[in-house]
Order: C-alpha cells, then sequence, then structure tokens
C-alpha cells in the first residue's frame, strides 16, 4: 500500500466521521440519504461535461459491478437510517466500520480478487476488528453473543453487508475501466466512475422515494423546514469516496482500504462524546488503542 493510498484514506476518515455526527444528529432517514447522494451529484456533475474518458466503450460487465454496487449501497442507507434510529453513534459506528473488514477479507479471499494478505496483515485485521467490537460495551462482562443477537445489531451488519458490497464491487467495475480506458490518468479515471456511480445510485434512491409513501413523508418534511444538513453532509460524503475511489488505484486488496477507513473510529467516537454527549468508557478506550494497534500491523 503506498503512502499516497494513506494519506487519501485519512483525510477520507476525518469527512467520513464528520457527515455521520451531521446525519445522527438530524435524525438520518431514507430521504435525508437521498439528499445527501442528491448533493454529492450536483457537485461533482461538472465532471461529465469535460471528462475525455468515453463512457460508452465500457463493456457490460462494468455496467454489472455498478449495478451490484448500487444495490448495495441501498442496503447500506437502509441498514445506516434504522441503526441511527436505535443506537447511538459511538457505539454503532465502531461496529459498521468493523465488521466490513472481515467481510471483505472473506469475499475478496474467496473470490480470488485481490493480491493475497499476508499473514502480519490478517493478524491486524483481526485486532482491529476485536478493537471495534470491544467498544461498544459498557463493561468487559457484556462480551456476550446475546448482546450482539438484537435487532440493532442486525441493522449494524446490514450496513456492514453493504459496505462490504460497494467496497468490493466498486474496486472490481474501477479494475474493468483501467483495462479498457488505461490512456486516462488514475484520478480522472476514478473521477469518472464516481460521477457515474452517483449519478446511478442518486436516481435509484428518488424512485424509491416517490414510490414509498412514508419516504415521500419524509423528504416534504425536509422541504418544509428548509433543512440544509444533507447538503453540508453531500459535501462531506463526496469528498470522502472520491479519495477512497482514487485511493483505490494504489492498493493491490480493497481491504487495505477498509483496514485504513478505520482511523475515521476515533475520530466518531470522539464526535459522539463530545457534540451527542455519549457516554465514555474504558472499552472504548482500550478498543480505539486495539484498532491503532492493528492498524500499524496492517502497515507492517
Amino acid at each position: 500500500m503506498s503512502f499516497s493510498a494513506f494519506i487519501l484514506i485519512v483525510i477520507s476518515a476525518i469527512l467520513h466521521s464528520t457527515w455521520n455526527l451531521v446525519a445522527k444528529k438530524n435524525h438520518m432517514s431514507i430521504a435525508f440519504y437521498t439528499l445527501i447522494c442528491t448533493t454529492c451529484t450536483l457537485f461533482w456533475s461538472h465532471v461529465l461535461f469535460w471528462t475525455p474518458v468515453p463512457i460508452s466503450v465500457l463493456p457490460a460487465r462494468f455496467w454489472i459491478l455498478l449495478a451490484l454496487s448500487i444495490l448495495s449501497d441501498l442496503v447500506y442507507c437502509t441498514g445506516l437510517s434504522l441503526t441511527y434510529r436505535y443506537m447511538e453513534m459511538s457505539t454503532a459506528y465502531p461496529v459498521m466500520r468493523a465488521l466490513p473488514i472481515l467481510l471483505t477479507l472473506m469475499t475478496t479471499a474467496l473470490l480470488g480478487w485481490g493480491e493475497p494478505l499476508s499473514p502480519i496483515a490478517i493478524a491486524g485485521c483481526v485486532v482491529l476488528f476485536a478493537g471495534c467490537l470491544l467498544m461498544p460495551l459498557k463493561k468487559f462482562t457484556d462480551f456476550k453473543l446475546s448482546n450482539y443477537l438484537t435487532l440493532s445489531m442486525f441493522c449494524v451488519f446490514l450496513a456492514a453487508c453493504g459496505t462490504t458490497g460497494y467496497t468490493v464491487f466498486d474496486k472490481q467495475a474501477q479494475a474493468v475501466m483501467s483495462e479498457v480506458v488505461s490512456d486516462y490518468a488514475k484520478p480522472l479515471r476514478s473521477l469518472t466512475f464516481y460521477i457515474v456511480r452517483s449519478c446511478s445510485l442518486t436516481s435509484s434512491l428518488w424512485i424509491l422515494v416517490l414510490l414509498v409513501s412514508p419516504m415521500r413523508r419524509d423528504m416534504f418534511q425536509l422541504f418544509r423546514t428548509r433543512n440544509w444538513q444533507p447538503c453540508v453532509c453531500g459535501i462531506c460524503a463526496s469528498g470522502t469516496y472520491v479519495l477512497v475511489l482514487i485511493a483505490m488505484n494504489y492498493v493491490t486488496n480493497a481491504t487495505y482500504v477498509q483496514c485504513f477507513r478505520q482511523l475515521g473510529l476515533p475520530f466518531g467516537l470522539v464526535s459522539g462524546i463530545v457534540f451527542l454527549k455519549e457516554s465514555c468508557t474504558m472499552t472504548k478506550i482500550i478498543g480505539v488503542a486495539l484498532i491503532l494497534a492493528g492498524l500499524t500491523l496492517t502497515v507492517m
């Protein structure tokens, strides 16, 4: 993993925890997420007018991977909205970011996508995952399977599956794009992919909102109150994933991207405690320490 990818993912992680904080404070919903994605699309729509990357020559495999990525993102936003309805950010955010690590590792290993991880990198993933699982607990004796087999944890798992899906499929879609239009710079290909993906996701979300009456009511409520917070989230979220997509060009396995995106966990934890007045426990502090140790092993 290159130093450039590391810097890009660190900045991305900070932006990600920022927009999650704003979303949590504003009662995250599908309608809210739709406005976030709409802002992302409008913010980066200019790319469509000047990019020289020929989208029309991309093969069917690319569009299939893109469709799977959009479907995964819809699963993610559903899980995210339900999770923030039932759980605190400082509790939910670590687990939502932790589960995709092992899920991505298992998926890429099963499908044979990407360069195999070294034993030290795998050990780092396991330590990091253990730290993330420890953070939601109020005390060490709460570490029981029954505390994870709940409706709220199912919502977290749903969000984690969505994150895993779009990370893996986006990585493969960009690989297909790099094969077909290899003459263009990597950041340019990533920007082009992002706006194509963003337009597709936003269109899918608006169709969903217009078809489901509770979601329509949520959208009307956001318009009536003139809530501009989704726009703030959209700018942060778009910057987050553009940086991730660019970083994917400089890693040999998507699992590395998932691991280093966990650097946002300390920021998410502190934000929840400081701005949302959530509790700070010893298990959360030790969990962050394990996360940093896991990241160190992954670097090695």
